[in-house]
């Protein structure tokens, strides 16, 4: 059963006005088929396939308009007296392919291993993935360790004592350089991080938790200190972030000031 029919019954439901327990990406085609074939009698698909939706990820998270963020940033821009002549292209979404999360992820495996904003995987319901979320086990199991390797010089310590003030200092030693390892023992889980092409910020997510990222926010007001005070602050396990509602809100309400005032469309 492809996509398009997995999106056709969840529409044929919704539109009934059958509430969901779930998230779309959820259910698989079978059980949403069950459901419409028990509602109705038939299955006989209602309508066309539609596309795959692309609704809020978690309840009462309302997407604002495509271009809204887009609007007020150059509003913002021109306030500030740096608008440019013409609009920047939008920048091409990585052509990644769409792969499903690795159960064999270990947290902090990436580690290093490529760039802050290189994202690692695209997912069948378009998020596209920085960091993997892994969730802690239901059960002791052995850690993964990252091993470096580095040169050894031999370095000492020399204190020195003057007067009340003890000082140290790091000089040549007498050996020679030799290879040596550093073992570092991997966390037991890891908060995920990942792009919904419906908001401008990356959102962290951990155990169905999410949040806006802490710095993106922040950038986007020009600092900590404009963030709206409605902006409401949570943890997303260690990670600090921006409550998605509240910051949407904030947004909206901005939005229709604008619009009152005639400054966007």
């Amino acid at each position: 059963m492809s996509q398009q029919e997995k999106a056709a019954y969840f529409r044929a439901l919704r539109d009934s006005g059958v509430k969901f327990d779930k998230h779309y990406r959820e259910y698989n085609t079978a059980e949403l088929k069950a459901a419409y074939e028990k509602l109705t009698g038939s299955s006989d698909l209602p309508v066309e396939p539609d596309p795959v939706p692309t609704g809020p990820t978690t309840p009462g998270e309302d997407a604002p308009p495509a271009d809204m963020f887009e609007q007020m940033e150059r509003q913002r821009q021109a306030l500030l007296g740096d608008l440019p002549a013409e609009p920047e292209p939008p920048r091409p979404a990585p052509q990644l392919p769409v792969t499903a999360a690795d159960p064999a992820e270990l947290p902090g495996q990436r580690q290093n291993s490529k760039a802050a904003d290189e994202p690692i995987r695209v997912d069948e319901n378009g998020l596209i993935w920085f960091q993997e979320e892994v969730l802690k086990p239901a059960y002791p199991k052995p850690r993964g360790r990252r091993v470096l390797d580095y040169m050894e010089s031999g370095a000492k310590v020399e204190t020195v004592k003057n007067g009340d003030y003890v000082e140290s200092f790091e000089v040549a030693g007498d050996e020679h350089k030799r290879p040596a390892q550093v073992k570092i023992t991997l966390p037991s889980y890891q908060v995920g991080i990942y792009k919904d092409p419906r908001f401008p910020f990356k959102i962290h997510t951990y155990n169905g938790n999410r949040g806006f990222d802490l710095f993106e926010v922040q950038n986007y007001y020009g600092g900590s200190e404009l963030v709206p005070a409605e902006c409401k602050r949570v943890y997303i396990e260690n990670d600090l972030c921006y409550d998605i509602r509240s910051v949407v809100r904030a947004i909206q309400t901005e939005f229709r000031q604008l619009q009152l005032a005639g400054k966007v469309q």
